[in-house]
């Protein structure tokens, strides 16, 4: 092989480097700077969250929760058992990743806290409680990432204070007495999640341009 063939193969080499280096230099990167999900396990789109990356490894959510079931009025001819389902509550936590945000394995803090009233064959329940504990939560994109699927379940104490009361007719008043309030204290599982998640991006060129 002669020397100017080699020159040339070696000065070939050397344009190809830079040429694909430029390239990937300037390759644009999809970074999430929100998402938003909501949870399967309690009722989908009855309830909203939102995860924001502020770290490589870090994010901050928030949780709504508002499923609401009233009990029915009686109507002429049908007899309704008296279901009530009825849940405001806000949940907030810190979040650290082991890979990225948002994506693999993360353990989280979270405090929890709410109202409810929970009511089934004219016996039912209402009050307030608190919660604090530490979940472990797992993503996975699907969809070609334009989706997310979260599995998390939460370990903590669980505080509430609830009035018991009987209804004795459909669409009745709610009869209870202070006898029938009890403290409600816990400590064990107290949230889990199979969660649907849209992340928003923004395209940022590597260097960190916009």
């Amino acid at each position: 092989m002669s020397l100017s063939y080699r020159l040339s193969l070696l000065l070939a080499t050397l344009i190809a480097s830079v040429v694909s280096f430029g390239a990937t230099a300037a390759e644009p990167k999809k970074e999430p700077v929100v998402a938003v999900r909501t949870n399967a396990l309690a009722i989908p789109l009855l309830n909203l969250g939102v995860e924001v990356p502020f770290a490589p490894h870090w994010t901050v959510g928030a949780d709504a929760y508002f499923p609401w079931i009233p009990r029915p009025r009686q109507s002429e001819g049908v007899d309704y058992t008296g279901r009530c389902l009825q849940i405001l509550a806000g949940n907030f936590e810190g979040r650290y990743w082991f890979s990225e945000a948002l994506r693999g394995h993360s353990v989280g803090a979270f405090v929890m806290a709410g109202w409810y009233d929970l009511e089934y064959n004219f016996h039912g329940y209402q009050g307030g409680f608190g919660s604090i504990g530490i979940d472990y939560l797992y993503a996975i994109p699907v969809f070609q990432n334009k989706l997310r699927l979260e599995f998390s379940l939460g370990l903590g104490f669980f505080l509430s204070r609830a009035r018991e009361y009987r209804v004795y007719e459909s669409g009745g008043q709610a009869y209870s007495d202070k006898d029938m309030a009890k403290d409600i204290s816990y400590f064990g599982p107290v949230k889990a999640g199979v969660s649907v998640v849209v992340p928003i991006t923004i395209t940022r060129k590597k260097g960190g341009r916009l």
